[in-house]
This record gives C-alpha cells, sequence and structure tokens, in this order.
C-alpha cells in the first residue's frame, strides 16, 4: 500500500471515527425514579441540602406543599445550555392558588434571579401558563386550560438559545424570549398542591 493511499485510508477512518462519535456535551439524562433515590437533586427553595418536601413513592417523586410560593427541586449542571426539560405530573390535591412549574437555567448562585420559571396554574389573578426570569423584570402570561386533579399531564419545555417554548399535553401554550440566562441547571416546582411527578 502506497503512503498516499496508507494516508487516504488513515483520514477516511478518522472522519468515520468522528462522525460516529456523539458530542460529548450532548445526551439525554433520565429519572423515573425507580431506583428510590434522589441522587444528583438538590432542594432549591427552601434551600436544602437534602430534598426536605420531595419523597419517593412506588417508583414516583412526590411532593406536598402547601403555601404560594413554589418548592423548587433542581438538577443537571450550571453549563448546560439548550435543552428540553419534559415531564409527567398527576395533582393529587388542591390547597388553594398554585401551581405547576418547569425550571430553566438555574444559575450557580442562589440568587433568585439566576433562573427561568415556566408555570401552570391559578397562581395569583392569573389562570394559565406564564415565564419569568425569576427577578420579574421579564413576565409572560396568557390563559390556558388549568390542569384536571388525578390525571397525568405531560409538561414540557424546549430551551434554545434565547428563545423558550412551554406545551402542556401536546399544546403549545407558550413562546417566550430571554436575552439574560445562557446557562443553566432544570428542575420542577410546586405551589399548594400534592401531586406525583414521573418520567
Amino acid at each position: 500500500v502506497s503512503q498516499r493511499g496508507l494516508f487516504l485510508g488513515m483520514t477516511l477512518w478518522l472522519l468515520i471515527a468522528l462522525m460516529a462519535t456523539p458530542c460529548a456535551r450532548a445526551g439525554t439524562f433520565r429519572d423515573d425514579f425507580e431506583d428510590g433515590n434522589l441522587d444528583g437533586w438538590r432542594q432549591d427553595f427552601p434551600v436544602e441540602k437534602e430534598p426536605t418536601l420531595w419523597k419517593i413513592v412506588n417508583g414516583e417523586l412526590e411532593c406536598t406543599r402547601q403555601d404560594t410560593v413554589s418548592t423548587v427541586l433542581v438538577t443537571g449542571d450550571v453549563t448546560w445550555e439548550d435543552y428540553i426539560i419534559e415531564y409527567d405530573v398527576k395533582l393529587l390535591e388542591d390547597f388553594g392558588p398554585g401551581d405547576v412549574d418547569i425550571v430553566a437555567r438555574r444559575g450557580v448562585d442562589a440568587a433568585v434571579d439566576q433562573l427561568l420559571l415556566f408555570g401552570i396554574g391559578d397562581w395569583g389573578n392569573l389562570f394559565g401558563v406564564w415565564g419569568t426570569h425569576f427577578n420579574g423584570d421579564n413576565f409572560l402570561a396568557k390563559g390556558f386550560d388549568l390542569l384536571k386533579l388525578k390525571e397525568w399531564h405531560h409538561l414540557k419545555l424546549e430551551a434554545k438559545g434565547k428563545e423558550f417554548i412551554f406545551w402542556v399535553n401536546g399544546k403549545k401554550a407558550l413562546e417566550y424570549r430571554d436575552n439574560v440566562l445562557k446557562t443553566g441547571a432544570v428542575g420542577l416546582g410546586l405551589a399548594n398542591y400534592t401531586a406525583r411527578f414521573d418520567n
């Protein structure tokens, strides 16, 4: 085999190897809670080293939060950029005005302005969905059918650059833009409900 042929063969092999190797930053994080632990999750509000308001019951994550301010459970890396966050939720008991949330771009600092929060519920004077840069500088809301009790629902958030799309049960519920937070961990939140989360 000539040197040129050997070089071309090695180059082709290297290109194939590079194409077949997934990006080191890409991947899927999945937790169905069947392992019975919350390793890798932290309670962000109220801030605790271990989740105190969240527990696993029969392979599902359960939380009871009797307060209009959401408790937040976070996982992931503060360097995460673009992602899709989705989960299933079943509301078991309603304690008053409340919501179910998806957290995106959660920074390393515990300051409240370092996260984006997308929710659905009857929070404040709103009956619907909303997105906010949590210090309140950028808030967008619109009416939307609330989640029914004792039924499974699917929430999903697509985060890509400055663009965010919030989906509820397969319906596009809200499109939102944020120019500030570029990276951050992910999570979920709950206020004034007992609820189960999965997948």
